[in-house]
């Protein structure tokens, strides 16, 4: 049998690989006669399509031919990267094999395939990929916006609350420390701090799978345990949540800030030991307000390097540790009994024998932060800080100044018959404190024997009224040289609220029955409240606050002779030697002395308080004035109209009227000013107006 030679069909011809196709012959010699044995022609839409698919084919084909060469010059490059991926691969194939054998993935795997078989169990597992899916792209975000290991950078300023004549009484800001090596931070200082936040540091710790889950666990609790530590780091979890992540005891925290803490936790824990992780705990923990850092906290409490702390030092920075929302110049009995606390844990720990935490404690009793006064530890800098917060404007500023109404002169006074007072009933547990506003209500000395001054309303007040000038990075912001007299009923309805608290007693101290009482009177223009408790009543001293009284009352009237209110007002103001006023005139009968002149004209705004007409300045009633922005609006709203100005009882304090506007009204109405103390009823609505508009400063 002879084998045929296989051909291909009539009229077709084989292709090259990515050669063009041949052109027909019919297409060179023009259209072929149709015989009547011949078949008929493919229809025209056939030819097209065919000849689309040839040249979708030699794009193809084109494409090919590029990927093959990028493919040749990109193969080093993959290769290289592919290396990590081939080391990985074994472990990673180990690993899904070990956890598709496991029990738990094989039950998994069945209840899967059940459930698909159900009419809407792809349906179901569809969904639960899909939240599977959402929580890993979760996870990556909460991974993506982890805060930095360097922690929060601290904003650097200075606050510095003056007395009247400019003398500093208290220092507030933020200070950022350097970062200190653990070698650089005395070895009891690293004890102390051990002791306050976690005695069980030094353990050892397994990150297995039960401590996995116990620092998750501990990480979605809203306390952090003093007791035995429960599988959790106690040191790690709280430089994170309180340092890194910047949420307090007791704030509310998002599930994502949960979730950073149980991821930066089993970081450190992961790949740090336990010197590096107890370094930067101390570089980044905050030791009170405006105090992060260890080196920080020791140059500004104690004025010394870290690594020269004592005993008593070191517990009273760790205690400080535990709540640093004290303030350590106020806050002064508070936070020894923090370093008590301290000390009985060190020695629990057994870094100090019974000798040692002795004679710490006798050295802590006399210790207090640089810069206590008598002043620092009654809170008046802090609330006038706190009443101020609003004038400053948004942001931190490099540097503040508050002058107030403090008197140096009769506040050294004050502490000089506090101690006289204190010496007469012996000390032991005697307390003594006093308190004494100015005419106008602003505070002229005080003195706590007790707790400090509390954030009250009738404090606010004070704080308000006592404060003079305010300035912010080198240019003033607020000034009220001379404020209207307060009411003496009013005055004296302040001053023993804000006595009553300063006579309460510190925490853990005695309580209000051993108190002797209160005394309150008036001393020239000033009015003065005085309390003494505890051992007074011992010696017989019964009369003990108003011995307090009596004693200063003569000092202050042998240092400086009581003025004329209004001649006081005016030498306030002035800065000048206040004078004796003269007698006035006989008079005939009948006759009335005559009134202060009306003013008219056009004024020159000063501030929203405050012209100057016809050569003469001009305090508007009632109202305390801001300047800036404020002061233009103002000037703006006058547009040199002329203005009526009748005496309102004061130095150079009138009520001024454009037309039939009284301007202290159209100020407070507007959001440009306060209300000064004792303002009349209708300035009171105005202001009270303007706040709910939230007006110019109250927006």
């Amino acid at each position: 049998m002879v084998a045929e030679p296989m051909t291909t069909q009539p009229g077709r011809d084989w292709l090259d690989l990515a050669s063009p196709p041949p052109v027909p012959r019919e297409a060179q010699s023009g259209p072929r006669e149709v015989k009547p044995g011949d078949p008929p022609a493919p229809p025209r839409l056939s030819a097209g399509r065919t000849l689309a698919a040839e040249r979708v084919a030699l794009l193809r084909a084109g494409a090919a031919r590029a990927g093959i060469a990028a493919a040749g010059r990109l193969q080093p490059v993959l290769s290289a990267a592919a290396a990590p991926l081939r080391r990985l691969s074994p472990a990673w194939e180990r690993a899904t094999g070990r956890l598709g054998a496991h029990p738990l993935a094989i039950r998994a795997g069945d209840a899967a395939q059940r459930a698909g078989a159900l009419p809407w169990g792809r349906a179901v597992l569809l969904a639960a990929l899909g939240a599977l899916g959402l929580g890993s792209l979760f996870l990556v975000w909460c991974a993506a916006t982890l805060p930095p290991l360097a922690g929060p950078q601290t904003p650097v300023s200075t606050l510095t609350v003056q007395a009247e004549d400019g003398t500093p009484v208290a220092r507030r800001g933020g200070v950022q420390g350097h970062a200190l090596a653990l070698d650089a931070v005395a070895p009891v200082m690293r004890q102390a701090f051990v002791a306050a936040q976690d005695p069980w540091f030094e353990d050892r710790y397994r990150l297995d799978v039960s401590g996995i889950a116990a620092v998750i666990n501990q990480a979605f609790r809203d306390t952090i345990s003093d007791g035995p530590r429960a599988g959790s780091p106690r040191l790690t979890q709280r430089l994170v949540r309180r340092d890194l992540i910047g949420a307090g005891p007791g704030e509310p925290r998002s599930l994502a800030d949960r979730v950073r803490e149980a991821m930066l936790v089993l970081w450190l824990q992961a790949r740090e030991d336990r010197p590096r992780i107890l370094a930067r705990a101390l570089n980044l923990t905050r030791f009170g307000p405006g105090l992060t850092g260890i080196d920080a906290a020791a140059r500004a409490l104690f004025g010394k390097e870290a690594a020269s702390l004592g005993t008593a030092e070191a517990a009273v920075l760790a205690g400080l540790s535990r709540a640093p929302d004290l303030q350590p110049d106020r806050d002064v009995l508070a936070v020894r009994g923090l370093g008590r606390d301290v000390l009985d844990e060190m020695m629990m720990m057994g870094r100090l024998t019974a000798g040692q935490a002795a004679e710490a404690g006798r050295a802590l009793d006399g210790l207090s932060p640089l810069g206590t006064t008598p002043v620092t530890r009654s809170g008046f800098p802090d609330l006038v800080l706190a009443e101020a917060a609003g004038r400053l404007g948004p942001g931190t500023p490099r540097e503040a100044v508050l002058r107030t109404t403090l008197d140096r002169a009769v506040q050294t006074l004050a502490e000089k018959a506090v101690e006289r007072r204190l010496d007469a009933a012996g000390r032991g547990s005697a307390r003594a404190g006093l308190l004494i506003l100015g005419p106008d209500g602003g505070v002229q000395a005080v003195i706590a024997g007790g707790a400090p001054l509390a954030d009250t309303p009738e404090a606010r007040r004070a704080a308000s009224a006592s404060l003079r000038h305010l300035g912010r990075d080198g240019r003033p912001v607020y000034d009220r040289l001379v404020a209207g007299a307060m009411p003496a009923a009013e005055r004296r309805t302040a001053l023993l609220t804000l006595l009553s608290g300063l006579a309460r007693p510190p925490a853990g101290g005695d309580d209000e029955a051993g108190r002797d009482g209160l005394f309150v009177g008036p001393v020239g223009d000033l009015l003065i409240g005085t309390y003494v408790s505890g051992g007074a009543a011992e010696t017989g001293a019964g009369d003990g606050p108003e011995a307090l009284f009596q004693d200063l009352a003569a000092g202050i009237a042998k240092a400086r002779p009581a003025p004329v209110a209004e001649a006081r007002e005016t030498a306030r103001e002035t800065g000048s030697t206040p004078r004796a006023a003269s007698r006035p005139a006989w008079q005939n009968p009948g006759e009335r002395p005559t009134a202060s002149p009306a003013l008219r004209g056009v004024p020159r705004v000063i501030d929203t308080g405050r012209l100057r007409l016809d050569g003469q300045a001009v305090r508007l009633a009632g109202v305390e004035g801001q300047g800036g922005a404020l002061a233009r609006e103002f000037r703006q709203y006058l547009r040199r109209r002329e203005v009526t100005c009748q005496p309102a009882g004061g130095a150079d304090l009138y009520r001024c009227r454009a037309g039939d506007q009284d301007l202290s009204e159209v100020v407070l109405f507007n959001g440009a000013g306060r209300a000064a103390p004792g303002a009349p009823p209708e300035l009171q609505a105005a202001e009270a107006n303007a706040k709910a508009r939230k007006a110019g400063m109250w927006q």
